[in-house]
């Protein structure tokens, strides 16, 4: 029951991300820059990186449950589906009235699965240091 919730959470919340994707938004959150005039981060750029760790966080949450997305090979294939809706979801844009294609959201967008990965990697090898200790 519970893995099946885990997985039709995750599969709602992926194509949310590609909705909302493709709605023509009011607000412009690319105006807003944060930090010193010389070295600014664009508060979207953040919000991209954010969005996908936070998906990252969801998988590693299940891995702690002991859920799993796929049976086989599951991080690998979770990447694959992260770094396609990363590309999708930019790609759709270019059709979108007041959205377009930014490489750099893309980039943000990838640098939050990175990191995300890193993390899971990095719990993974505690988890398993813990099992051995056992």
């Amino acid at each position: 029951m519970l893995q099946t919730f885990y997985k039709i959470t995750f599969w709602l919340g992926y194509t949310a991300v590609l909705f909302v994707s493709a709605l023509s938004l009011p607000w412009r959150l690319d105006k807003i820059h944060i930090g010193m005039p010389e070295f600014y981060i664009r508060l979207d750029h953040l919000l991209h990186l954010g969005a996908y760790f936070l998906i990252c966080t969801y998988y590693l949450a299940g891995q702690y449950l002991s859920l799993k997305l796929f049976e086989n090979h599951s991080l690998r294939k979770f990447i694959v589906l992260m770094v396609m809706l990363a590309t999708v979801t930019e790609f759709v844009q270019i059709w979108v009235p007041s959205r377009s294609f930014n490489v750099l959201d893309w980039v943000a967008n990838v640098a939050g699965i990175g990191l995300g990965v890193v993390v899971i990697k990095i719990q993974e090898g505690r988890w398993k240091k813990e099992d051995r200790r056992s």
